[in-house]
């Protein structure tokens, strides 16, 4: 595994906050990028690099709103 590899966590964030995510997402500059996994926009997947994951966990510890994390894995082309 290379520190460039990416590693995805998923999360569950209610609709209401998809945007919200999204946005302090985008004040971490270069720290990830969020994908929207289903319709009812529940299902995210916050796409990051294997060196920046422990940076990214705590990023989502210190946010005011809580997220579950559903899993996590090493991306990879199938």
């Amino acid at each position: 595994m290379k520190d460039s590899d990416v590693w995805v966590i998923e999360l569950d964030v209610p609709a209401k906050y998809a945007l919200l995510l999204q946005a302090w997402l985008l004040g971490e500059d270069g720290l990830g990028v969020i994908r929207c996994m289903d319709a009812d926009k529940k299902k995210q997947q916050l796409w990051t690099t294997v060196c920046q994951k422990e940076e990214v966990h705590a990023w989502l510890q210190s946010l005011p709103k809580h997220f579950e994390i559903t899993g996590e894995w090493l991306w990879s082309e199938i």
